[in-house]
C-alpha cells in the first residue's frame, strides 16, 4: 500500500521534465514522501514513453512545456495503451490560461499544480491521487481473487462453481445489489462487498443500517420509500460513498425488484464508478470559477456570491459589505523583480486574505492587484471597521520574495449592503469610487462609499465628456511662468502650463480636470497637445527673432506607460526644428517609483536628443535615490511645501541644502517652486538653489505678454536682495 495507508507497497513515480533543476527538486520530493515511494525522472518525452511500454509506474508527474511533446500529448499517448493507462497523471505548468488545462483534461489528466511547486502542495497531491488509484486496484483485485475460473453451465448444475451470469455479475465493475422491503440485503455482488471489504456471504441477510453510514442510510432509505409507494424508478443519481478513507463516486440508479406476479418485493441499485470523470468536471468548474494563479474565486463566482448575500441580508435583516481592495506600490516591485515576483506576492496575498477573513467573509480576485471581499453577518459599522484594520495590517506585514523582503500596502473601498445598494454591479462600482478616495487620501487606508462621491462621479462624467469636446474646438491654451537664475536675475527658463477656457466654467487650471484626465486615459491626448502647441509657440517666437530661455513641458507618467512617448516628443522636436536645449520635459516622482529599463532607455533617448529632463516636486513622494543616480535627469524642482516653511523651519532649510547638494553632485541643477517673497529667495540662495520660480519672479503669462517681456532681447529680474 502506499504511505498514509495500511500496508506498506511502493509506489513508482515518473517524473519527465526537460529542466534537470526541476527533476532534481520533484525527486527529492518523492524521497521526503517516504521509503515506500520511488521516482523514475526522465528528461525525454519519447523515452519515457518507451519505458513506460514495458515498465509499471502509479503515478506521472509530466511538465506541460516541452521540447518534444506538451505534457497534454504525452499524456494523451500514453492513455491509447490498453496495460497501465488508466494511471494517474498530474500536469506542472507555470501558464495560466484556460485552454492550456482544458486541452490536458481532454487528453487525460487528472489534475494538475502550478509552478513554483510546493513540498506540501506536492505530496498531498500525490497522496490523494495515489489512495484514490489504490482504492480501485485493491477492487479489481476483490474481484478477481473472488471468483472461479468460467465454467459451463452443466458444470454449474452440479454445484461446482456459480452461474455463468453469477460470474458475469461478479466480474462486472459495477455496484450491485438488491434489497428487501425492509432493507435487508439480499443480493450484493463482489464489486459492491469489497467496497464494505467483506465477502458478499457476509453481507447478505443483514439491514442497510448496519453497514452504511447514518447520512448515506438516510438517503437510501427515503429513495427506497419512494419507489416501493410508486413503483416509479429513480434514474440518474450521483451518489457518494467513502471506502477506506477514499472518497468515491457513483453514477446510480434504482428500480422495483419485481417477484413472477409483477408485485415489488424490493429495490434493486446499480452505481457506476465515475470518481475520475467527477474529478474532472469539477476541474473544470473549478477552472472556469476561480483564478488560476491565487486559485482565490473569480469575477463570475463574485457576481453569484453577492446575490446570494443580498439576498440573505433581505431575508435576514443582517448587513453585509462588499470591500474593493487595491494594492499599493505592486506595480513597482513587478517592474523591478519581474512578473514571477510578481505573481509570488499576489499568491502570499491572497493566503494572507482568505486567513485573516474566517467564515463570515469571501475573497475573489477581480484582475491585477484587485481584490474583492464579502463581508457578512455584520452587527454595525464597526464590524466593518474592525475587519478593514485587521486585513490592512496583515497586508502591511513584511513579504519574502525570492529572499528579499518587500513591503507594501493597500486602499480598501467599501460599499455597505443594503444602505448603498442592492444590484451587484452597482455596489462594485460604488466600492470602486471609495477606493479611489482612500487612494486619493494618501493610500494605505480604507474609504466608505458616500453620495458625496457619487455626486463627484457624475461631475467627472461630466468634465470627461466637456474636456472630449475642448480637445476637439481648441478650448485649450498655455500660459508661461519664467524661471529666473538666482545669481544674476537672468530668465533662464519658462515652465508651459495647461489651461482651459471652459464655455460654461470659464477659465479652469489643471487642478479642475487633471484627475478626470489621468483616469479617463484622455491624458495622453492632452500631453501630446501640450507639446505640439509649445514646440509651434517656441518655433513661432524664433521665426519673429525672438529667443526665448527653455521651455519646459509636464508630461505625466501615464504617458510613458501607453506609447512610445520619446518618440512622439522628438517627432514634434524635428518638426518645428527645435533647437537642442530649448524644449524640457517635467516629470514628477511617481514616474520613479514605476521605473523600468523601457522608461529609462526612452528618458535617455530624449536627453540624445537635445531634450532637458527636469524632476518635479522632489520630496513629497518616496525619493528614491537609486532611480535618482541612474535617470538622466538635468534639473531638480524641489516642492513648494518645503519653500513655504523655509523661514520658519530649519530642519526645511536643513533640508533644501542637502538636496542642493545632493544635485550638484549628479551634476543636476537645483529649481525651488513656489517663491513669494524676497527673504524666501535670499535663503534659497544662500542654500544653494540655482533657480527660482513663483509668484514674486513672475506670474503665469499669456503668449502676448511673453512677447512683451522678451522682445527687447534677454530679459532679467531685478530683487532688492543682495
Amino acid at each position: 500500500m502506499f504511505a498514509g495507508y495500511r500496508g506498506s507497497m511502493q509506489a513508482r513515480i515518473v517524473i519527465v521534465d526537460d529542466r534537470s533543476t526541476n527533476l532534481r527538486v520533484y525527486a527529492q520530493y518523492v524521497a521526503m514522501m517516504g521509503p515506500d515511494f520511488s521516482a523514475k525522472c526522465f528528461h525525454s518525452a519519447v523515452e519515457a514513453l518507451k519505458w513506460l511500454e514495458t515498465e509499471p509506474a502509479d503515478l506521472l508527474i509530466v511538465d506541460y512545456r516541452m521540447p518534444e511533446m506538451t505534457g497534454a500529448t504525452f499524456i494523451s499517448k500514453f492513455r491509447e495503451r490498453t496495460v497501465g493507462a488508466h494511471i494517474p497523471a498530474i500536469i506542472i505548468t507555470a501558464r495560466q490560461d484556460r485552454e492550456c488545462r482544458i486541452s490536458a483534461l481532454d487528453a487525460g489528466a487528472t489534475d494538475f499544480l502550478q509552478s513554483p511547486v510546493s513540498h506540501i502542495e506536492f505530496r498531498d497531491r500525490a497522496i490523494l491521487l495515489l489512495g484514490q488509484y489504490q482504492k480501485q486496484q485493491e477492487l479489481k483485485q476483490s474481484l478477481a481473487s473472488s471468483n472461479r475460473p468460467a465454467i459451463d453451465e452443466s458444470e454449474s448444475d452440479e454445484g461446482s462453481g456459480k452461474s455463468m451470469l453469477e460470474q458475469i455479475i461478479d466480474t462486472t465493475p459495477i455496484l450491485i445489489n438488491a434489497t428487501d422491503r425492509n432493507g435487508k440485503f439480499l443480493f450484493l455482488n463482489s464489486y459492491q462487498a469489497a467496497l464494505f471489504g467483506r465477502d458478499p456471504e457476509q453481507l447478505v441477510g443483514h439491514s442497510l443500517t448496519e453497514i452504511l453510514p447514518p447520512d448515506l442510510v438516510e438517503r437510501e432509505q427515503r429513495r427506497n420509500s419512494v419507489i416501493l409507494e410508486t413503483g416509479i424508478s429513480i434514474p440518474n443519481y450521483e451518489e457518494k460513498f467513502v471506502s477506506e478513507g477514499i472518497e468515491l463516486t457513483f453514477h446510480c440508479n434504482k428500480s422495483p425488484l419485481l417477484n413472477k406476479d409483477n408485485q415489488t418485493i424490493g429495490i434493486l441499485t446499480t452505481g457506476l464508478d465515475i470518481t475520475a470523470r467527477k474529478f474532472a468536471e469539477e476541474h473544470r468548474t473549478h477552472l472556469a470559477l476561480h483564478d488560476m494563479l491565487t486559485g482565490l474565486p473569480n469575477r463570475t463566482l463574485l457576481a453569484e456570491r453577492m446575490r446570494v448575500a443580498i439576498d440573505e441580508c433581505a431575508a435576514t435583516g443582517k448587513g453585509a459589505a462588499l470591500l474593493l481592495l487595491d494594492l499599493d506600490r505592486f506595480k513597482v516591485i513587478n517592474d523591478t523583480r519581474g512578473h514571477q515576483a510578481g505573481d509570488v506576492l499576489l499568491r502570499q496575498v491572497a493566503e494572507r486574505l482568505s486567513a485573516a477573513l474566517g467564515s463570515n467573509g469571501f475573497a475573489a480576485r477581480i484582475g491585477g492587484d484587485e481584490f474583492a471581499i464579502i463581508l457578512q453577518n455584520l452587527a454595525s459599522h464597526d464590524d466593518v471597521v474592525t475587519s478593514c484594520s485587521k486585513l490592512l495590517a496583515r497586508i502591511g506585514e513584511p513579504y519574502s520574495v525570492g529572499g528579499v523582503e518587500q513591503l507594501i500596502g493597500a486602499s480598501i473601498g467599501i460599499a455597505l449592503i443594503p444602505e448603498d445598494g442592492n444590484s451587484a454591479d452597482e455596489l462594485l462600482r460604488l466600492a470602486d469610487l471609495a477606493m479611489y478616495e482612500a487612494k486619493s487620501a494618501g493610500r494605505n487606508r480604507f474609504c466608505f462609499f458616500s453620495p458625496r462621491m457619487n455626486q463627484v462621479a457624475q461631475l467627472n462624467a461630466g468634465v470627461e465628456n466637456d474636456l472630449r469636446e475642448a480637445l476637439n474646438t481648441d478650448q485649450l491654451f498655455l500660459e508661461y511662468q519664467p524661471i529666473v537664475d538666482i545669481a544674476s536675475g537672468d530668465y533662464v527658463g519658462l515652465e508651459a502650463l495647461l489651461r482651459w477656457q471652459h464655455p460654461a466654467r470659464g477659465r479652469l487650471i489643471p487642478a479642475d480636470f487633471i484627475r478626470v484626465a489621468n483616469d479617463s486615459g484622455l491624458i495622453g491626448r492632452i500631453g501630446q497637445w501640450v507639446v505640439d502647441k509649445a514646440c509651434a509657440q517656441i518655433a513661432e517666437f524664433a521665426a519673429d527673432g525672438i529667443i526665448l530661455p527653455h521651455v519646459a513641458v509636464n508630461v505625466s507618467p501615464k504617458q510613458f506607460q501607453h506609447g512610445n512617448t520619446s518618440a512622439e516628443i522628438l517627432e514634434k522636436v524635428a518638426e518645428y526644428g527645435i533647437a537642442p536645449g530649448k524644449l524640457a520635459i517635467e516629470i514628477t516622482e511617481e514616474l520613479l517609483l514605476d521605473h523600468s529599463q523601457e522608461v529609462h532607455d526612452q528618458l535617455a533617448r530624449l536627453r540624445e536628443g537635445g531634450v532637458g529632463i527636469s524632476i518635479d516636486d522632489f520630496g513629497t513622494g518616496y525619493s528614491s535615490l537609486q532611480y535618482l543616480r541612474d535617470l538622466p535627469a538635468t534639473r531638480l524642482k524641489i516642492d513648494q511645501t518645503f519653500i513655504a516653511r523655509i523661514e520658519q523651519s530649519s530642519a526645511d532649510r536643513a533640508i533644501i541644502s542637502t538636496i542642493a547638494h545632493l544635485a550638484h553632485a549628479l551634476n543636476m541643477r537645483v529649481v525651488a517652486e513656489g517663491v513669494e517673497n524676497e527673504a524666501q529667495f535670499a535663503l534659497l540662495r544662500a542654500s544653494g538653489c540655482d533657480e527660482v520660480q513663483g509668484f514674486l519672479l513672475g506670474r503665469p503669462m499669456t503668449v502676448s505678454e511673453l512677447r512683451d517681456l522678451f522682445s527687447n532681447g534677454t530679459a532679467r529680474f531685478e530683487t532688492g536682495v543682495r
